[in-house]
């Protein structure tokens, strides 16, 4: 197996690994904070400019999905306080 198809192999495990985990943390999130209410923001970017990956280093790039979360954050933050 040559070594860019081993790297590719490895990144996607980590990628499987890390989801898997982030939907472990909200379960157990559930099971012991059951009586306390929760929102997980989980915005898609579909704009092909914010594509990325766990190896991404643009720190502009990075940036800017940064500021795109805090808004996406805010927007249910304003929308939450008004109920």
């Amino acid at each position: 197996m040559s070594l860019a198809k081993r790297y590719l192999v490895s990144v996607q495990l980590l990628q499987k690994t890390l989801e898997i985990n982030t939907q472990s943390m909200d379960q157990l999130r559930d099971i012991l904070f059951k009586d306390i209410a929760s929102v997980r923001i989980s915005d898609t970017f579909e704009r092909p400019e914010m594509a990325t990956d766990l190896m991404e280093h643009n720190l502009d790039k990075l940036n800017m999905l940064r500021q795109r979360g805090s808004e996406s954050f805010a927007s249910r933050e304003v929308s939450s306080e008004n109920s």
